[in-house]
């Protein structure tokens, strides 16, 4: 089966180094502030992958209101949980001859939950194999790895939180990619063992609280137009000024993404159009005025200026 893939064109600087077998990914990707935005040792996402990530994240104050060992890797994440978190859209040129997807996180108290407990605080590791506690050295490849592939197996059952459900099925409303890209595969480092991807161009870098407004005002939008109003029992309000913690607030989140149903066993997931997810989860990048839900470029030292105006292009690979 062929599979059609969003191509960007830009202009990027003269490279020495290029990967074979190239194909260009406009990717996203979260994390604090104070890191570089070319994601060497880092995951990143095509747009549903990388919105799968975020939305997931929206039922994080009930996952973490009782902290245990099986959600310390949640609650503990510096890209979930960081007070200057930051998204940041790029294009990069990578191989895809893909290798196994690499578990890529930031070190935080000696251990990056993925079976390395003895690693460098503030620093990106990655483990990769399928043995979450014997993970395998990584190689120059570029990983990927599916999201309804990766979770599609999963089921909320009885006695489940709602938060886990709700998480298995934004898995099923957004599918999406998943990407790795390691420092041993990095065209033109001086270290790297292979040339597997470049960054070509550093789009757009925005503060992910601005992103999650554009995303939480098209859901309570919704709701309030098209929906059953469930906001309006909620103490937690709407709009800028809204609770994001409140129990009732999220339960209207998910109930409208995703539908009434699916933070129960066996609960049909539906809910609003994907599309208008996705427009809302581009709409950052696409305008910086706040009336359209745009969000300003936050600059990085060494970042980049956003580049110029760019042709999407699609081909089947």
């Amino acid at each position: 089966m062929l599979h059609a893939l969003q191509l960007v064109v830009g202009v990027a600087a003269a490279t020495p180094l290029r990967p074979k077998h190239a194909v260009n990914l406009t990717l996203f990707h979260v994390n604090p502030l104070k890191y570089s935005p070319e994601p060497v040792n880092m995951n990143t996402g095509d747009a549903l992958g990388d919105m799968y990530f975020d939305l997931r994240s929206v039922g994080i104050p009930l996952e973490c209101a009782h902290p245990s060992a099986s959600t310390a890797h949640d609650c503990s994440n510096a890209e979930v949980t960081g007070s200057d978190l930051v998204i940041t859209k790029l294009v990069i040129e990578a191989d895809q001859r893909w290798g196994g997807y690499a578990r890529c996180n930031i070190c935080i108290n000696g251990t990056d939950h993925h079976a390395d407990n003895n690693c460098t605080n503030d620093k990106y590791v990655c483990a990769c194999g399928d043995d979450f506690k014997h993970p395998e050295r990584c190689n120059a490849s570029v990983g990927r790895s599916n999201i309804s592939q990766r979770y599609g197996s999963d089921r909320c059952v009885v006695g489940m939180p709602a938060w886990e459900c709700w998480r298995q099925a934004v898995a099923a409303k957004t599918g999406g990619l998943w990407f790795s890209t390691m420092d041993g595969g990095h065209c033109g480092d001086a270290n790297a063992s292979d040339c597997t991807w470049r960054t070509v161009q550093i789009v757009k870098r925005v503060n992910k609280t601005c992103s999650d407004n554009s995303i939480f005002t098209t859901v309570e939008r919704f709701d309030a137009e098209d929906g059953t109003g469930c906001f309006k029992n909620c103490t937690g309000g709407v709009g800028p000024g809204r609770n994001t913690s409140d129990l009732c607030w999220i339960g209207c989140f998910y109930a409208t993404a995703l539908g009434p149903d699916a933070g129960v066993p066996g609960g049909k997931v539906a809910g609003m159009p994907l599309a208008d997810l996705r427009e809302a989860w581009e709409a950052p990048f696409q305008s910086d005025d706040p009336a359209r839900l745009g969000c300003p470029h936050i600059r990085h030292p060494g970042d980049p200026s956003p580049g110029p105006a760019q042709t999407p292009l699609t081909i089947a690979v």
